[in-house]
């Protein structure tokens, strides 16, 4: 491994000679394999024979943190300006490849084990609740469970048992978030979560009965805001701006056309898998996160051609089936975090005035862009996979023509 690496006869003699080179060799080697290129597998093999020269390895008992971090805060101190680096970057670097180098050898204890967050029991049981009794998507487990989370840490903090807890510590908690920073959507949305809890838990026997039905939120009205999502001049713009050969851009690229051109969800691309692309048949399948099912679209020439670049040209290799992964490595399937950066990175560098700049905002142009071509809601909300007609319904707001027809009714024998 050191001479795929190395060419210079004093440098490869300073890895083969440094302590433990058999240990180093093979983590390299590990790392290769998980897709570390050759210019980050040098830089991380000088790393490591500064470590081992630097941590004292000699005994059979593993380092911990602290150790570590002491050492690398005095090698830092010595030699990071010679390097061209902070004392604090320094210090990260060391510190981070040696834990990496220590955990995959064995000699790196654990850390204590973290102390588990209030109730944490029960909201376990609630999430598998709503996944294995309820069938809900991952999406909406998550957003109740992290408002079940915030609620429980927030009672917690009250110092009483959560059989004691009663309507009015629900009311207090939704004020002081509704006060804070909390718009009244989010508050409206904890109030489902929150009453779907406190419907499990009053079935499970854990509190008093009653509290579910009598939580109460702010109102919301049907269709009250607007769908906020760039014109579809924008979109055409921002993916122009992208047709480089810079690999984030052509990744980007791919992501993008599916959000716009499919109204995909996050989730939806995030777990786009290579085989869910037939391009013999040239269509494109996507698991539906919210119906559970499988939806089946033409593959367009503008995706399958962004999305043959990017698979042929500059997805990274290895075991993963996911279409999106990350460039670092390793290698790994792009998270809803990055999916939701990739797209708002874009959208906010335009300049755009939206409520929100992440994969939705394309969706809604998707949409509205259908609507302008005269299709009709049943078409969106099949081709968006709504599950209810009303989810469509909020886009006759931004079709003109619908609202003209609706001007137009004649309410005289009303009034």
């Amino acid at each position: 491994m050191f001479e795929e690496l190395f060419t210079g006869p004093i440098a490869l003699a300073r890895q083969r000679e440094s302590p433990y080179a058999e240990e180093r060799r093979q983590f390299l080697r590990h790392l290769k394999d998980v897709g570390y290129r050759r210019n980050s597998l040098h830089a991380v093999a000088c790393q490591l024979v500064v470590i081992t020269r630097s941590l004292d390895l000699s005994g059979p008992d593993a380092l911990d943190g602290s150790d570590i971090e002491a050492v690398a805060r005095r090698w830092a101190t010595r030699h990071a300006r010679r390097r061209g680096k902070t004392v604090g970057q320094a210090t990260r670097n060391f510190r981070y490849w040696a834990e990496q180098w220590l955990r995959w050898w064995g000699r790196l204890t654990k850390p204590a084990p973290v102390a588990p967050l209030p109730f944490q029991g029960l909201l376990d049981a609630f999430t598998a609740h709503m996944r294995d009794e309820r069938g809900l998507a991952p999406a909406s487990i998550r957003s109740h469970g992290w408002k079940t989370k915030t609620f429980l840490a927030w009672y917690w903090l009250q110092g009483r048992a959560f059989a004691d807890v009663t309507i009015q510590d629900v009311d207090d908690f939704l004020a002081a978030k509704g006060r804070a920073t909390w718009s009244r959507r989010s508050v409206a949305v904890a109030v489902q979560a929150l009453r779907a809890f406190f419907r499990y838990a009053e079935r499970t026997g854990q509190c008093r009965t009653g509290i579910a039905a009598a939580i109460t939120g702010p109102r919301l009205y049907d269709l009250e805001t607007l769908p906020s999502g760039p014109a579809w001049g924008d979109v055409e713009a921002i993916l122009a701006s992208l047709a480089t050969d810079r690999a984030v851009d052509i990744r980007r690229t791919a992501a993008l056309v599916l959000f716009a051109t499919y109204g995909f969800r996050l989730g939806e691309v995030a777990g786009l898998k290579l085989e869910d692309i037939d391009w013999e048949h040239e269509v494109i399948r996507i698991r539906r996160v919210k119906r559970h099912d499988v939806q089946t679209y033409p593959l367009s020439k503008e995706a399958g051609t962004a999305l043959l670049r990017y698979i042929r040209d500059v997805r990274p290799r290895g075991p993963w089936r996911h279409v999106f992964l990350t460039f670092q490595a390793p290698h790994q399937p792009l998270s809803h975090g990055g999916l939701y950066h990739l797209a708002s990175r874009v959208l906010c560098a335009r300049g755009l005035r939206l409520r929100h700049h992440g994969p939705h905002a394309l969706r809604h142009a998707c949409a509205t862009r259908l609507l302008s071509a005269g299709w009709s809601f049943k078409d969106i909300g099949d081709h968006l996979g709504h599950r209810s007609p009303d989810a469509t319904a909020v886009y006759a707001k931004v079709d003109a023509r619908s609202l003209h027809d609706v001007a137009r009714f004649d309410l005289g024998g009303v009034l």
